[in-house]
């Protein structure tokens, strides 16, 4: 995994983290109007949201990204 946790607990609600991923990793949820990481495997790794984030230091992003081996193929 790469994105790993935003703290919600100091997020603003604003959007960026979600607007400037070229992935589409982050949508907004509606009813709470908070960003919620949707497809933590697209994440590339680009650290944009947390660059962007008004607040800073929310997102939490691995150094190495985990992906599972594919069995059963070949």
């Amino acid at each position: 995994m790469a994105i790993e946790n935003i703290d919600m607990d100091q997020c603003i609600g604003c959007g960026a983290c979600m607007t400037t991923c070229p992935m589409d990793v982050i949508r907004m949820d509606d009813n709470t109007e908070q960003p919620v990481i949707m497809y933590p495997e697209d994440c590339q790794i680009c650290h944009l949201c947390d660059l962007y984030c008004p607040v800073g230091n929310i997102i939490t992003i691995s150094p190495t990204k985990y992906v599972r081996p594919m069995v059963g193929f070949g």
